[in-house]
């Protein structure tokens, strides 16, 4: 699982035809499943704090790859309504 990007996993995951898919909240859900599927330590606190940025637009510096996932599936759960 690490040969891919969090991203780049995430995109795939959720179905996303392209990367910038992500930011659409009509494809939280999907993301939602995908983060549920994902052990936090599969990817480093860095990538986890970069996917935050990309898909919330918020800059956040959190320490562990655990805090930045709950923060990133809150986050999508509330802005998707779901």
């Amino acid at each position: 699982m690490k040969s891919l990007e969090l991203l780049d996993y995430l995109s795939t995951k959720a179905g996303c035809m392209y990367m910038s898919d992500l930011h659409q909240a009509k494809n939280f859900l999907a993301v939602h499943h995908a983060l549920r599927e994902l052990s936090p330590d599969a990817f480093a606190v860095k990538e986890w704090n970069d996917a935050v940025w990309y898909i919330t637009g918020e800059q956040h510096d959190f320490g562990s790859s655990d805090e930045a996932e709950k923060y990133l599936a809150e986050y999508i759960m509330n802005k998707g309504n779901y």
